[in-house]
């Protein structure tokens, strides 16, 4: 369900503060601590701030509180980590930022090679093992609806005459709660969408292939990285930060929607922020990715507003898959 699972990713937002690298301004130090001094002679206060310190083309994030102090060793107010020198941290992984466009673009380079290289060889893979978390909340006037979606899909062999799948999705939205499944064996398609709904098709894997869009959750967003950061987190895996051209995406998803999701081709949607994060194996796998997206959607005047948190895990990547199917008792025969 690669595509399926991009469009519920890229039909939301979750915005992220945004603050410019700090241009020029210089270091003070006194008995209470570290402050940044703008070249106007103001303190930076209350805010973040990028600062290339050693001058290297790439920015730490620094926060200071409400007195122009600097943070270090504790929790931000917005919930990030900050380490002993008050530079932000995410997974013990120091955040940084490109501070000059040459080295911007450099960057945006490699990041889009790692990526493509990454979705490459995840894609060749004979078979996957996939858990995606999906986290909205959806605002609309005054109320608040959460919404957490669970989908655990694992493949093997995709259009091929030995090609297996089952997907199990299970949807929570306040005091409601739905599982599906679906699972393909033996030239035959299964269907469970719960309340006695089962029905099985006997087609072949050709045309089964022809309905799928499985083979990976990656590989979407490689040409709209920006603002990319590659390091190395303690088991040795390459990480890649990233945030996405908006507009880019839009592009993209108008495309998408139109053959997959029409009614929303009708829906004027805005995404006002991505930021992404996505971890490869040594062997170069995809092994964990993180979105947060951020939309609004307009309709007849009227607008809501969705925040979205994904979370996909690769199990085993590079490893054989086996599946253990369902029972597939009681279900209906339909004539393909």
């Amino acid at each position: 369900m690669k595509k399926l699972m991009k469009v519920f990713a890229a039909a939301s937002l979750l915005s992220l503060s945004i603050a410019s690298t700090a241009m020029a301004g210089t270091w003070k130090q006194d008995s209470e601590g570290w402050r940044w001094k703008e070249d106007d002679h103001t303190y930076t206060a209350s805010a973040w701030k990028w600062i290339d310190s050693d001058k290297d083309g790439m920015a730490e994030y620094y926060y200071f509180d409400d007195n122009g102090f600097l943070v270090t060793n504790a929790k931000t107010p917005d919930g990030r980590t900050v380490n002993e020198n008050g530079a932000w941290t995410d997974d013990g992984i120091i955040r940084l930022r490109a501070a000059n466009p040459s080295t911007a673009l450099e960057m945006k380079k490699k990041g889009e090679l790692l990526y493509q290289e990454a979705d490459k060889k995840s894609s060749s893979l004979p078979g996957q093992d996939i858990n995606a978390d999906i986290n909205l909340d959806v605002y609309y006037n005054s109320v608040q609806l959460p919404i957490n979606i669970n989908m655990q899909m694992k493949y093997h062999d995709i259009d091929t005459p030995n090609m297996e799948f089952l997907t199990y999705s299970n949807i929570k939205a306040m005091e409601l709660e739905k599982t599906e499944s679906s699972f393909y064996t033996n030239g035959c398609y299964y269907s469970n969408s719960g309340d006695n709904q089962k029905f099985k098709v006997n087609i072949g894997y050709e045309d089964m292939s022809k309905h799928l869009t499985l083979g990976g959750l990656t590989g979407q967003f490689a040409k709209l990285l920006n603002n990319v950061q590659i390091a190395q987190d303690k088991a040795g895996n390459n990480v890649l930060f990233y945030s996405t051209e908006a507009g880019g995406l839009e592009q993209y998803l108008n495309t998408f929607y139109d053959k997959v999701w029409p009614s929303l081709t009708y829906s004027d949607f805005k995404i006002t922020g991505v930021n992404g994060k996505a971890v490869f194996t040594p062997e170069g796998y995809f092994y964990k990715e993180s979105l947060l997206i951020s939309m609004i959607i307009t309709e007849e005047e009227e607008t809501m507003r969705i925040n979205m948190n994904v979370n996909l895990d690769y199990n085993n990547p590079g490893q054989a898959v086996t599946i253990t199917f369902p029972s597939t008792d009681g279900y209906e025969e339909i004539v393909y």
